[in-house]
């Protein structure tokens, strides 16, 4: 590797014996680079702090805008289209494999190779760096895209998880499909494409990170030559205000299904969680819940849960929540199995053996996570988008006691403020 430039913060890690190379572009686009010579893969990723519930906003101290639900995804979708042509086409003849995505709060471009990293490299930011949306193109992917929604309102995952979330939010926009629905869609011009464009794909809400056998300096100078510079802006957001209190207890719907699915969450009242937080959370789920646990082994023998048993968080800006999902016999049956065993930990406390467990494979999962090149540029992409401390969380992974679980546990499982959501098939049927 040649030598690394100055203009890079060089984080390492002794303890998992890793490293990556920080900086701040003079666009504003914040840059990682994790090299990993012994990996014969490069993978790149550029996104943007921009997803599915930043539906209002100002810039620049100005007048709130109100934009249609799901235009983050329908951007996404856009952006592909240039006047240069199909850009997949583009990727197809390097070889390299790309693809895209929108969530609650962040869209992100990316792909993978094993060979051609510059031509695919260049190729990723000339096209997230040059929209074209025009009258034709714009009503062409309405047409796609209301398919698509129309498509997803059948599947009964969507269902279970979309009900949940408005039977645990009354107005934040988590309540909302991310690609919005067919009425919000025809709403959406060129004009507002390019207005959303402009505010969140501003170089300074935008973070660019690879990993794989590349060299820190080689992907900087690229960087020096491909990124366009463009005015800093300041983006404020505005999601309603919530009172922490769910909607309603239970809410279903009949569909076509063999056997019923079921979503239940815990709302929190919002706040911005610590890195060590997030670790205490997941062990607390895998501790109490997971398969390592006697809870576990009693629903497997009640036939209540099948091994697709499994659990989440929500954690967006404005909405946090612990959720579990699967298909059960009897969800409301489950659900006061689970109210029971959360009475019995705060009485008793989590197993310090089995958190002990949970602990060392939390960690050997962190760990784990460095041995492939889209695990480490997605995780450290998100870490520097949504400011948490990568190393933090691996020292939090080393040290988090149980009494701390304990403490957290009983301030996240309030039983009267969860929400049950279930899919099952018609009575009549």
């Amino acid at each position: 590797m040649s030598h690394v430039s100055d203009r890079f913060d060089v984080r390492e890690n002794t303890l998992i014996g890793e490293t990556f190379y920080y900086t701040t572009h003079p666009t504003g686009v914040r840059i990682v680079v994790c090299p990993k010579p012994e990996i014969k893969t490069y993978y790149a990723t550029f996104a943007t702090k921009y997803g599915s519930i930043d539906n209002e906003f100002r810039v620049n101290g100005g007048e709130f805008t109100r934009v249609p639900d799901g235009i983050a995804h329908y951007l996404e979708h856009k952006l592909f289209e240039s006047e240069d042509g199909d850009t997949f086409q583009r990727f197809e003849k390097t070889g390299a494999c790309a693809n895209a995505f929108t969530s609650r709060e962040k869209t992100g471009y990316y792909f993978s190779c094993t060979r051609y990293f510059d031509q695919a490299f260049e190729i990723l930011l000339d096209f997230v760096q040059k929209p074209y949306f025009t009258p034709e193109n714009v009503q062409k992917e309405q047409g796609i895209i209301a398919q698509e929604i129309k498509m997803s309102q059948d599947s009964p995952g969507r269902k279970v998880s979309t009900n949940l979330m408005k039977a645990m939010y009354r107005d934040h926009p988590i309540r909302d499909d991310v690609a919005g629905t067919v009425e919000s869609i025809a709403q959406i011009t060129p004009e507002l494409l390019y207005k959303c464009y402009n505010t969140f794909y501003n170089p300074n809400n935008m973070v660019l990170a690879v990993s794989g056998n590349v060299d820190p300096q080689q992907v900087l100078a690229m960087c020096d030559k491909l990124l366009l510079p463009r005015e800093r802006l300041e983006i404020e957001r505005r999601i309603p205000e919530d009172d922490g209190k769910i909607v309603q207890p239970f809410i279903e719907e009949e569909c076509d299904v063999p056997f019923p699915i079921f979503q239940l969450g815990f709302k929190e009242r919002w706040r911005e969680m610590s890195a060590r937080e997030g670790i205490l959370s997941g062990l607390i789920r895998k501790s109490v819940f997971g398969s390592i646990s006697d809870f576990y082994d009693r629903m497997i023998r009640k036939k209540l849960i099948n091994p697709g048993f499994g659990y989440s968080s929500v954690d967006v800006r404005g909405a946090l929540a612990s959720v579990f999902k699967g298909v059960s016999r009897s969800p409301e049956s489950l659900r006061d199995e689970i109210f029971e065993e959360i009475e019995r930990v705060k009485r008793d406390g989590i197993p310090p053996r089995i958190f002990e467990c949970a602990r060392r494979s939390c960690f050997g999962a962190i760990i784990s996570c460095f041995n492939y090149t889209e695990d480490i540029a997605d995780n450290l992409q998100d870490d520097i988008m949504f400011d948490v401390d990568t190393f933090a969380a691996i020292k939090a992974a080393t040290d988090v006691t149980v009494e701390e679980a304990n403490e957290l546990f009983r301030r996240q499982y309030d039983i009267s403020n969860s929400s049950l959501s279930v899919v099952r098939r018609s009575k009549e049927a």
